[in-house]
């Protein structure tokens, strides 16, 4: 009987297997689908043990989870920088949904993952990692009404209306499928922004591409 091939055993410290489950957990999800996946297939591509996956995540959903909560950790990093670094309200609304805008896009294919295949379960996981950004930049708003550079009756339902509109057409755009999506980026910035400045009572803002 021909031998049987062994995993042969590599120690890793805890943070780097679960990068490197993390990272197969995409690859398997971008090429086998979300609910096609077996724990199996996702231990294999991690080349781990199917035991040794369960000690990192409960299920699937968790790993799809913990891929968008990174995501959103990379999102909440730079909303935090922007924020630290800018003193002037607009402008600094500005940079960071072009930053979102930006993010998302260069996270495509992620993003078809989430909306396209995922399950319920997995998408509210996802829907409270969001939630961090959210109430970060409502956080932000507030402070810019009290100082009275936002206008809107109600500054902080705006911005969520406004970045939810934001959100949602960023994955209809990626939903379409292709590298990138095909998104004209600096054009999809200017509708966010446009959308916000006139959500939060910018009623004079012009777009750059309607700029003449």
């Amino acid at each position: 009987m021909p031998a049987t091939t062994r995993r042969k055993r590599v120690t890793k410290s805890p943070d780097d297997r679960r990068d490197d489950i993390l990272r197969a957990g995409q690859r398997v999800f971008g090429t086998t689908g979300f609910e096609r996946a077996t724990i199996s297939e996702l231990a294999d591509a991690a080349e781990i043990g199917k035991g040794t996956f369960y000690l990192y995540f409960a299920s699937k959903d968790h790993l799809l989870g913990a891929l968008w909560e990174r995501y959103v950790d990379a999102i909440v990093s730079t909303t935090q920088e922007i924020l630290d670094e800018s003193d002037d309200w607009w402008p600094t609304i500005d940079r960071v949904m072009s930053a979102l805008v930006g993010h998302a896009v260069e996270n495509a294919e992620l993003h078809r993952i989430v909306y396209g295949s995922a399950n319920a379960r997995a998408l509210e996981l996802c829907r409270q990692a969001d939630q961090r950004v959210i109430d970060l930049m409502c956080e932000f708003v507030e402070q810019g009404t009290d100082a009275g550079a936002f206008q809107a009756g109600d500054t902080r339902a705006a911005f969520r209306m406004a970045y939810h509109a934001a959100d949602g057409l960023l994955d209809d755009l990626i939903g379409q499928g292709g590298e990138g999506a095909g998104i004209e980026e600096r054009r999809v910035v200017a509708m966010v922004l446009e959308l916000v400045h006139r959500a939060l009572g910018d009623h004079q803002y012009r777009p750059e591409f309607a700029r003449g």
